[in-house]
């Protein structure tokens, strides 16, 4: 796969989420749904729907309606196509957006001197209702943009960020500070478009919230809301929080958050869904009248950069927790049960189930100066917490593993360079898949992986055995999973792909299953034989997948005539047969495969 396929894969994917961003809207509203003879208003329809999924990505606003507050594009707009006032950041954005009409054009056309200069930043901030030529702003930046700044309070201490959603590389950042009269500028090239903006939204990561507010009930607590300590480990020093929620307030942070803080979890969203604890814990909170909950339950664990807790909130009884960049690192079967509840009380308006139901909080922060060094110590804490912690349900080891540097590393690699999703948790792109954004075809399969890397290595009879083993400690993935050998996997997971659609086509013998008469076995028991030849082979020679696979099916029969006159094969004979079950599993098909000169 070249890297303008992946382009390709990218462009299409990011279309079909724009579409989808635009059918939300009803159809009354033409900006969004142009005929569809006018292809210059689709590119400009998907162009609004392109600051849509800025404000759904960056912002959280998963509500179209509160979105088309936003957007002020369209005839005498000063050049601001969107804004967004962040009250935390204390920040203007103001926004504009250029889409193009294919995906070669996304990647190599770039915005104008003219295109950033028709910003009138300063005139529309300073309340000016016309521009420079006299013509009145648009009804949304007057009414919309200046009256929503207007109503700062403290509008003098908010800084103004403009944001360029498209290709602007020809200029450095200081000669776009000087077309914007000396504002800051943030640019989202395509390949930050793709990565910012569109994975999250694939996976389902796209709502971060920086500081998350808990509130926390102290009607039934003596004393100190919480119990606080400092540990040290390693080369982190953490400290730890323990208290008790209430139970509607974790449901409603995992019904808006989801996969967003379940970044550190080994398991994704929907995922936790698969569980049968998941209706004990409901029948406590829906079938019990006392808070028998908060003495059964074991909890939830967060990890977080920042914690506060406060009394002094104004409310009698009521404590307020800060959390900055939590992360959900156990009791997520518990988590995500609360908030299937949240879900169904806030779609009839009641939430009496919750009443007096508390669950045990444990938050972790770690505290000190944040330097690279220890980030690697950090991650690996995460994962010994969560498997020392996790004792509700039961997680298998490719689980846990999810979180490793090379797992993390390996996705972003597939994404980045090819357009395609490795699937490290299971369900992390469900819901990419349920919305229509991506198919099947585009995951990359963890298990499947594994395989394929071992085919790479030519290791073919050990990736048609288990391989529960190579997510053990003692053979970590990284010693098997290698960054550098990324496009061997790609190729390779193409390759399989092309193999199984082989199979499935129509034999030239009626009965033929595998195509024996056409391929010999590559299409029963040497699927990851062939991968192993097609991967090491087909990149160095620049071919396509499609064309290596062909011209090493076409020599496939005649290698198996040469294995089958081997010495060292001789012992897979059985009364006249050769045995090609046993053969493909044994410990002479690695060394055939490269010992036989395959012409690609």
């Amino acid at each position: 796969m070249n890297k303008n396929q992946a382009n390709e894969r990218h462009y299409s994917t990011l279309c079909r989420v724009l579409d989808a961003l635009r059918y939300e809207i009803p159809r009354a509203n033409r900006e969004y749904h142009p005929i569809p003879a006018t292809p210059d208003a689709l590119i400009q329809a998907r162009s609004r729907a392109l600051l849509h999924l800025f404000l759904k990505a960056r912002f959280g606003l998963i509500s179209y309606r509160d979105r088309l507050k936003c957007i002020t594009d369209g005839p005498h707009d000063g050049g601001v196509d969107a804004f967004y006032v962040d009250e935390k950041s204390k920040k203007i954005f103001l926004l504009q957006s250029k889409f193009r009409a294919s995906a070669s054009n996304f990647v190599s056309h770039n915005m104008s001197a003219d295109d950033v200069l028709k910003m009138d930043v300063k005139r529309i901030l300073k309340g000016e209702k016309k521009d420079e030529s006299g013509i009145l702003y648009n009804d949304s930046i007057k009414g919309l943009l200046q009256r929503t700044v207007q109503k700062i309070p403290d509008v003098g201490s908010y800084t103004t960020q403009v944001i360029l959603l498209g290709n602007s590389k020809t200029f450095t950042p200081l000669q776009l500070k000087k077309l914007v009269e000396g504002y800051s500028v943030d640019q989202y090239h395509h390949e930050r478009i793709y990565s910012d903006l569109l994975f999250p939204v694939v996976n389902g990561t796209y709502y971060t919230e920086p500081n998350l507010k808990i509130e926390i009930n102290l009607t039934n607590v003596r004393g100190e809301s919480n119990l606080d300590y400092d540990v040290k480990t390693k080369a982190v020093k953490s400290n730890i929080k323990i208290l008790f929620v209430p139970t509607r307030e974790i449901g409603r942070i995992m019904h808006t958050y989801k996969n967003s803080i379940l970044k550190y979890n080994p398991r994704s969203f929907l995922e936790l869904q698969k569980n049968p604890v998941n209706q004990q814990i409901a029948s406590s909170i829906e079938d019990e009248i006392g808070n028998s909950f908060a003495l059964f339950n074991n909890g939830i664990t967060i990890i977080s950069d920042g914690t506060s807790i406060s009394s002094e909130t104004a409310k009698q009884g009521v404590a307020q927790v800060v959390l900055r960049n939590p992360q959900l690192v156990n009791g997520g079967q518990t988590a995500f049960t609360l908030s299937r509840i949240y879900e169904k009380c806030f779609a009839e308006n009641d939430f009496s189930v919750f009443k007096n139901k508390e669950v045990l909080l444990r938050v972790i922060t770690f505290v000190g100066p944040e330097r690279p060094i220890d980030a690697a110590a950090r991650i690996e804490l995460i994962g010994d917490i969560s498997k020392a912690s996790n004792s509700q349900t039961k997680i298998e080891e490719s689980d846990r593993r999810s979180n490793d540097h090379i797992q993390i590393e390996l996705q972003k690699a597939f994404f980045e360079k090819y357009g395609m999703y490795y699937e490290r948790k299971l369900g992390e792109f469900s819901d990419g898949i349920a919305s229509g954004y991506i198919d099947q075809t585009s995951l990359v399969n963890r298990e499947r992986l594994i395989r394929i890397g071992l085919a790479c290595d030519y290791r073919a009879n050990q990736a048609r055995s288990s391989i529960s083993r190579f997510f053990k400690d003692e053979i970590t993935l990284a010693t098997l999973l290698k960054l550098r050998d990324v496009n061997k996997y790609a190729y390779g997971y193409e390759v399989l792909r092309l193999l199984e659609l082989k199979r499935k086509e129509r034999p030239l013998v009626r009965g033929d299953r595998y195509h024996i008469k056409q391929f010999g076995q590559a299409l029963r028991y040497a699927q990851y034989a062939v991968v192993a030849v097609c991967a090491n082979k087909g990149p160095a020679k620049h071919k396509s997948e499609l064309q290596v696979v062909d011209l090493v099916l076409s020599q496939w029969v005649v290698f198996e005539l040469w294995v089958q006159k081997k010495k060292t094969n001789q012992h897979y004979k059985v009364e006249g047969a050769f045995d090609f079950v046993n053969y493909y599993k044994g410990a002479t098909i690695n060394s055939d495969l490269k010992e036989y000169n395959f012409s690609v």
